[in-house]
């Protein structure tokens, strides 16, 4: 066997494999040899059957069987000669040429591999750490987003508020007087300014104050690109707009009552365990804007070439993460479908850092031989498991049938170098005040849903 290795590309790399007539025939031999020990014949015992008779039979299989075999053996033996990192699916490319018993062949494979590059200096990464305490303002703050989280949703004969959920019935008709598109009984926020798949500015303009049977015209022009509905598109429309109920949300009182439901006992126990939980989440969100800049110092620092394919594979799971959002918070399939194109230059943006600082902690993860012990994945998949409400055995088998025990593997060892990397860095008091300033505040949605957990947990435990 020889082989010829060529640079295609950044971290990208083709090998040219010229296999002779012994190799191949060696490799024929090998595979008849294990298959005549194992297959049984009328008339013959088993490891007895005549190699004509299995050729004849399974020659076709068999074939490719030795070529599979064979180019595998050949192309892991480079790999393991040259010492080379391969991160990515082998691409083979055989040249379509003919393989037969005891003549040479040749095939190429294209392939990436992890960049080689210097660490820059990480011990001692100048940080700024917000050191944030939980006050009575952020028990009550919590308290009032968990009240309103609990709300239901009563019918109002008032008109429409800013704040209420009309349910509404949609007819729209083209110029003609056609009807092109219809929802009806949907529920509607006024200030998504979303009405249905159409988006108005203002969409409270124009029905606050409408009440139950109440109906309205509204001249509509459909934007020239309207994935939504292609049919309509750049067309004048009309949008008749009846108001089927108005729903209000009431929020329930603060009292022993409402504690009760939650599972705590006396206000004091529900406020301390407000305050554990914002400790907790306060902890978690300092350390991700440690993470975060610990991110930003790795690639800043490190200059390297990317793989491309790589790059752009995982650019695409960016996107199409996105847009899978997009669809879980409202939007309309095809117009998060649409939008793919503006959201690919920030994927792209974002990928080519997250691989670059991930083969980063990589390299210190190996400089300072951080291991992922056996024992901490079985945790994690315990952890895992409860927050999936499924048996951990399960979710364990589930993850070694669809091989992502690696990726596990290699998540918690980025969070312990990560931990690393802080425990080691420098903190900066003036640079923190810099950022306390121009944090922005939280947003009480995010605050509202935690504490919304954490009380059902409790309630559920008691």
């Amino acid at each position: 066997m020889s082989f010829e290795l060529v640079e295609i590309g950044p971290c990208k790399k083709r090998a040219e494999f010229d296999l002779t007539s012994k190799d191949v025939q060696e490799s024929f031999d090998e595979v008849y040899g294990e298959i005549c020990e194992t297959i049984s014949f009328p008339g013959f015992r088993k490891g007895k059957v005549p190699r004509s008779l299995i050729a004849k039979k399974h020659g076709k299989d068999i074939v490719g069987e030795v070529k599979e075999k064979l180019i595998s053996k050949t192309f892991y033996a480079m790999i393991d000669e040259q010492k080379l990192d391969i991160i990515s699916q082998p691409s083979f490319d055989e040249k379509e040429k003919e393989f037969t018993e005891g003549e040479g062949f040749t095939y190429s494979v294209s392939f990436e591999i992890k960049p080689e590059f210097e660490l820059p200096d990480y011990k001692g990464i100048t940080l700024a750490k917000e050191d944030k305490e939980v006050t009575d303002e952020n028990i009550n703050e919590t308290q009032e987003n968990l009240l309103k989280s609990h709300a239901k949703l009563q019918e109002v004969e008032e008109g429409i508020a800013l704040e209420d959920y009309p349910t509404l019935s949609l007819n729209v008709e083209d110029e003609s007087g056609e009807v092109v598109h219809h929802n009806h009984s949907f529920m509607c926020a006024l200030s998504s300014n979303r009405l249905d798949i159409f988006e108005i500015e203002k969409l409270s303009d124009e029905l606050l104050g409408m009440k139950k049977g109440d109906e309205k015209e509204i001249s509509y022009e459909v934007p020239a690109e309207f994935p939504a509905n292609e049919e309509i598109a750049g067309k004048k429309v009309t949008l008749k707009v009846s108001v089927d109920d108005v729903k209000r949300a009431v929020v329930p009182e603060f009292n022993e009552e409402f504690l009760k439901q939650l599972g705590f006992e006396t206000e004091e126990e529900y406020r301390n365990t407000l305050k554990d939980m914002l400790e907790k989440e306060f902890e978690k969100n300092t350390r991700e804007d440690l993470k975060n800049q610990i991110y930003d110092y790795l690639n800043e620092k490190v200059v390297t070439d990317l793989p491309e394919d790589t790059i752009n594979q995982h650019s695409e799971y960016l996107v199409n993460t996105k847009v899978m959002e997009m669809m879980r918070s409202g939007v309309p399939q095809a117009e998060a479908e649409a939008k793919k194109e503006e959201l690919q230059s920030d994927a792209i943006d974002s990928a080519k850092k997250e691989i670059k600082v991930g083969f980063t902690l990589s390299k210190i993860a190996e400089a300072e031989k951080v291991l992922v012990t056996e024992r901490e994945i079985s945790n994690r998949i315990v952890q895992l498991a409860s927050q999936r409400q499924m048996a951990p055995e399960k979710l364990k088998e589930e993850l070694e049938k669809n091989h992502e025990v690696s990726a596990l593997r290699s998540q918690i060892k980025e969070e312990k170098t990560i931990d690393y990397l802080i425990k080691k860095a420098k903190f900066d008091e003036k640079k923190a005040e810099v950022k306390k300033e121009t944090k922005k505040k939280p947003a009480a949605k995010k605050t509202e849903t935690k504490a919304k957990k954490t009380t059902k947990k409790k309630a559920k435990e008691e």
